[in-house]
């Protein structure tokens, strides 16, 4: 009868002082995983929001690839051209710091409530533009033809043409 009295009422054969340090273990164990887990949670949206503010910011802010006096680029945009190819062609040429940016501020202010024209018309043509420049300058120049320095040249004159 006393060997049973040593063992625990369970059957384990654990005394109930190794009990209480397994559970204090466990609990230790689950409180680190509980904060590591949110840490790595904090951590991502951190991440998230620096990269959501920077995006807004080049799409809402006034930003540039150089200071000024920055550097003229002569750049060719055919007329049908997408906004992306453009965009690309632009961050190509360094004269942008990201086309998808640029491409969602041509997108968003084109969004008109019931207007059929849109704000941010891309205008085929060979323009001059500078490295200093912000989207909005950018803009302003490449959606006026009249500032392009050569005839305007299509998509399909550009294929057809060896």
């Amino acid at each position: 009868m006393s060997a049973l009295k040593g063992a625990n009422a369970k059957g384990t054969g654990r005394s109930s002082g190794t009990r209480v340090l397994l559970r204090m273990t466990g609990g230790f164990l689950s409180i680190c995983l509980n904060i590591v887990i949110y840490a790595v949670i904090i951590f991502f949206l951190i991440k998230g929001i620096h990269k959501t503010y920077d995006l807004a910011y080049r799409i809402f802010g006034d930003v540039s690839v150089e200071e000024e006096p920055g550097r003229d680029v002569k750049i060719q945009i055919l007329k049908g051209e997408s906004t992306m190819n453009v965009a690309t062609k632009l961050e190509t040429n360094k004269l942008i710091p990201d086309k998808y940016s640029f491409f969602l501020k041509v997108q968003i202010g084109n969004i008109n409530m019931g207007s059929s024209k849109k704000k941010y018309e891309i205008k085929g043509g060979t323009y001059v533009l500078n490295t200093s420049m912000n989207y909005d300058e950018i803009l302003d120049i490449i959606t006026d033809a009249a500032k392009s320095i050569e005839g305007e040249v299509s998509v399909e004159d550009a294929e057809s043409t060896p």
